[in-house]
C-alpha cells in the first residue's frame, strides 16, 4: 500500500488507510491462528464500516486477513450449535446480515484480498464486496460447507451467489458444501482472479479501479 495516513484498531479487525484513499480492513483475531465471525467481530466489523461511509475522502475498500493461512474459517460453529433456536441465535443472524449488506451498500468499490481458508460467513462476506482475488496458494479453499452441518447460508451467499454465478452454479456449490482451490473457484466464477500471494494486494488495488460493480 501507499504511505498509511491513518489506522485505527479493534478487538479483531485493524483499519489503514493510505494516501491515495484505499482502506485496507484487516481481520486479525488476536490469540488465534483462524478468524471467526462471532459477535464481537460483528460489532468491529459494524463500527469499522459506520466510520468509512462517515469519511467522503475513501476512495476504495480493500477487505483481508492478517493470518498466514487463513482468510475467514466461517461463523463460531460452536456458539452457533449451542445457540440453535435460540433468540441469540435468530438475533446474531440478522446482525450480519445487516451488516454485510451494509458493506454491499458502500458507495466506493469494495474488493476482497483471498489468502488461505475462506468458508461459510467468511466466503459471504467476500461475496458483499465488487471484487474478489485469491491467492494461488494451496492454502486457500473457497465455498459454502453450510449444508454439511445441517445449515444454510444465512448472510446473503443464498442470494448473492446465484446473481454473481446463475442458479445452477450456485445450486451446485451450495448443496454440495465442498471447499474449491483458488484456480476452481475461479473457473466456477467465485473469484475474479487468482495471483501469486506476494502480487495480492497489488491485484486487488487493480479491481478497484474497475469502480462500483
Amino acid at each position: 500500500m501507499n504511505a498509511v495516513m491513518a489506522t485505527a484498531t479493534g478487538s479483531m479487525i485493524r483499519r489503514e488507510v493510505g494516501a491515495d484513499g484505499i482502506c485496507l480492513l484487516s481481520f486479525d483475531r488476536p490469540e488465534s491462528g483462524a478468524n471467526i465471525f462471532d459477535a464481537a467481530t460483528m460489532d468491529s466489523l459494524r463500527e469499522h464500516l459506520e466510520a468509512i461511509e462517515n469519511d467522503d475522502s475513501m476512495k476504495g475498500l480493500i477487505v483481508t486477513s492478517a493470518k498466514k493461512s487463513i482468510f475467514i474459517a466461517g461463523a463460531d460453529l460452536q456458539t452457533l450449535l449451542r445457540q440453535a433456536q435460540s433468540r441469540e441465535l435468530r438475533a446474531f443472524i440478522a446482525e450480519g446480515q445487516r451488516v454485510f449488506n451494509r458493506l454491499a451498500a458502500l458507495k466506493i468499490p469494495t474488493v476482497a484480498a483471498i489468502h488461505g481458508a475462506c468458508a461459510g460467513g467468511g466466503y459471504e462476506i467476500t461475496l458483499a464486496c465488487d471484487y474478489r482475488v485469491a491467492s494461488e496458494d494451496p492454502a486457500t479453499r473457497v465455498g459454502l460447507p453450510e449444508t454439511t452441518l445441517g445449515l444454510v447460508p444465512a448472510w446473503g451467499g443464498a442470494t448473492r451467489l446465484p446473481r454473481l454465478v446463475g442458479a445452477e452454479v450456485a445450486s451446485e456449490v451450495i448443496l454440495k458444501g465442498k471447499l474449491y482451490s483458488a484456480d476452481d473457484a475461479l473457473r466456477l466464477g467465485l473469484v475474479d482472479e487468482v495471483v501469486a500471494r506476494e502480487k495480492l494486494l497489488e491485484a486487488a488495488r487493480n479491481q478497484l479501479r474497475k469502480g462500483k460493480r
